[in-house]
This record gives C-alpha cells, structure tokens and sequence, in this order.
C-alpha cells in the first residue's frame, strides 16, 4: 500500500496557485497607514512601495527585464515607491534592498522559496500566463512520497504528480522524471515552475498525454528540502556530487516508482528531464541508460557542473545583458563525450526525443553552442527550443516546461 502524505491541488501552498494582490489595510493602533504593494495597474505597469521613511536607500531587484536595483524614491510620508513595466502576462519574482539589507515585500503575502532564496511573487494576468494558474479544470494530486535510496544510505522525499482520474481508475501510465537545478529541491518544480497546474491545464485542453511526474531532490546528501529536514552539514554548491544521484535515480527511485504507481514500465513510456544542474543530470542519467528512457531533455543545461568537464573561455561581448552562471566557462567537449560514451548518431534510432531549450539571454548561451556544435558533429538530432529575452529564470522554464510536455509520449514522435 502507497504511504504517502497526499495534498489537494486546492489546498497546496504553492506559489503558482491562482494569486490575487493583496489588498491594502489599515493601520493598527498609533501605526501608520500601510502603502499597498504591489499594484497592477490596468496596463500592466507594477506599483511596488515600502514604508521605510528612516531609510535613506531603497532599490528594487526582481526578474522583468529591467533587472535587479531599480532606484526607488521616498515621498514626504516616507513611501518609497518604484514603477516597472508593463510587463507581460507571467509570474514575476521581486524583492527590496533597504539600507544594503535585501528583504521580502511584507505587504504581500504570496513568497517564494527555491531552496535557500526567498522573494515574493506577483502575477501579471493574461492569456500567456493562464496555463500555469488554476482554472476550473479537472485537478491531478501532488503526493509527498518517502522512498528507501539505498545507493545513498536514507529514506528521501519527493514530489509525485499523477494525474486527474488516477486514484479512482485503473489505467496505467508513462512517466517524467522533473529534475530541479542547483540549490532547489523536490519542491521547486512544484511552488515555482507551476507543473501541477501546467500538467492539469493541457491534459484538459488535450495538448498533452496523461502521465506520473516524479520530482525528486537532486542533492545526493539531502534526504528532504532544508526547509523541512535541517540541513546536517553546509549546503553543497551546485554540481558538487551531482553524479551521485543520478545512480539513485535509476537503482532507487525508478523500481520504487514502478512497484508503487500504475505505470507502463518501459523505455518508451519513460522520460527524463531537467533544468540547469538537472539538465546536467538527466543528460547522464539518460545517455548512460538508454535501456531505460527514450525521452531525455534538457532545459538552460548547466553542463560545466559536470565533474572535470568545464573550461574558462573569454566572456561574450554581450555579457552585461546575460542573466545567469557560467558566462566565463563552457565545456571541452572531448571530457564532455567520456562521461557520456553512448553520445554518437546510434542514440537517433533509440531516443524519441532529445530536447534542448534555452533562453537566448541565458549566462549559458555559449555552453548551449558548443553542446549544439558536439551533437552536430557526432551526427545526433535534437529538437530546439530558443528564445529571446529570457535568461536563467523560472519564467523561461515554466515556457520551456508547457512546450516539452505535448511531445512526450506521442505516438510516431
């Protein structure tokens, strides 16, 4: 019998649920007035106010285009306000810096986390956002799932989605395994990139198979988040012993996934992919066992975490307007293809699918060419996916992540 701790869509805290903007309240006894913030104004520019007034610095850092340190100005009531947009339709993360301290929005009431960094959030609506709010759509459950991981010595977390009409059928189904990248967790696929919603949002409207998603956390020392399990040792930078679980992955989490869940057990109905350090990861893990996925994608691939693989190269001309790592460092793509030796033009008959995304003003762009330049040479196809005016951000990986699941799993694909 399944021993999981299971949540309702409804009830989740979750960052990507349907957010409305706080509303501005009164004072408390001998308090000032608070400013409300933030305010979507009908065009789309964002209001954002702070109630600082012995302040003197205030800027505003965020991910919209025009960045982090957005100068804000006090009024005589000690308001310090900024204006931003407008904006496009999406979810944007923000926060202040007061006095060289960075700090929440405490006027609103809707914070993220991905793993040890908090913001807050605000929804900019609109129709390129719909698919990651909820809607009055059938709802698939999220899980928290504790499993054995022998290869690591513990019991560990994760996330399991399954979708609408799973706890009350029978049918069986194909399964992604969601990878997080560096400094995330298993919750992080589901507070920021939105994926119960964007799963349940297409499967409704037909863009996409029915299918398990599993989200694991893909630091091999940490048994849970470390907002739930303390940490027992300083957190690992990002891409040190990042091999170690994708070993697991494939001797641990994938029998248990199959021995629990109704799923079609095969190479064909199994897929694999990730963003940055998990790009990173479910390359290896799917390269090296092609017995196992037929579907292996990677989204803004921080392949340089990769051990001995990466090199310093000269920063692009570009480089002020990049958002994201590694600006300075790609891959030698002789170290690359030892990790991965089954990377030739014999995985085109045996993937379906190998996807690459990344958003053109990503710090990994170069990192994105020389591994398009690596599979062009070695005679591999991959399906693409480039876009401009995203960098290293959820808001390119929930895009990313609703343009990758209507190919999984397609017959003839």
């Amino acid at each position: 019998m399944r021993k999981y701790f299971a949540v309702t869509m409804g009830m989740m805290l979750c960052a990507c649920a349907v957010i409305a903007q706080p509303a501005q309240q009164g004072p408390g006894a001998g308090q000032p007035a608070q400013p409300r913030s933030p305010e979507i104004l009908p065009d789309g520019r964002i209001v954002f106010r702070l109630l600082a007034p012995t302040s003197t610095s205030v800027t505003l850092g965020g991910d919209f285009p025009i960045g982090n340190n957005v100068a804000m100005t006090k009024d005589d009531k000690g308001v310090w306000s900024a204006t931003v947009g407008p904006l496009e339709a999406d979810f944007y993360s923000y926060f202040f810096t007061v006095d060289g301290v960075r700090t929440l929005d405490f006027r609103n009431v809707f914070v993220m986390r991905d793993g040890a960094r908090y913001a807050s959030w605000l929804r900019v609506p609109g129709a390129k956002a719909a698919d990651y709010q909820v809607n009055d759509v059938p709802h698939g459950m999220v899980s928290q799932v504790w499993y054995p991981s022998p290869t690591l010595g513990m019991k560990r977390r994760m996330y399991v989605y399954t979708p609408p009409g799973y706890e009350t059928g029978s049918a069986r189904y194909p399964v992604l395994y969601l990878l997080h990248g560096g400094g995330g967790d298993e919750a992080a696929w589901t507070e920021l990139g939105c994926a119960p919603q964007i799963l349940d949002n297409l499967i409704a409207q037909g863009r996409s198979r029915p299918m398990i998603v599993v989200m694991t956390n893909g630091n091999g020392t940490q048994s849970a988040s470390q907002d739930f399990v303390p940490l027992q040792a300083p957190p690992a930078r990002p891409g040190e012993g990042m091999l170690r679980f994708p070993e697991s992955l494939v001797k641990d989490v994938i029998p248990f996934v199959d021995m629990t869940y109704r799923t079609k057990a095969d190479r064909e109905n199994r897929a694999i992919a990730g963003l940055s350090m998990g790009g990173a990861q479910a390359l290896y893990a799917g390269l090296n066992n092609l017995d196992q996925f037929a579907w292996i994608g990677a989204l803004s691939g921080g392949f340089p975490l990769l051990p001995g693989v990466a090199i310093e190269i000269p920063a692009p001309a570009n480089a002020a307007t990049l958002r994201g790592p590694d600006i300075s460092r790609s891959i030698d793509p002789a170290k690359y293809l030892a990790l991965h030796p089954a990377l030739d033009a014999g995985v085109n008959s045996k993937l379906r699918l190998f996807y690459l995304a990344i958003g053109i003003d990503d710090g990994l762009i170069t990192t994105h060419g020389a591994m398009k330049r690596l599979l062009q040479d070695k005679g591999v196809k991959y399906t693409l996916l480039e876009v401009p005016g995203y960098g290293h951000e959820w808001k390119f990986w929930r895009l990313s992540l609703r343009d990758l699941l209507p190919r999984l799993f397609q017959q003839g694909s």
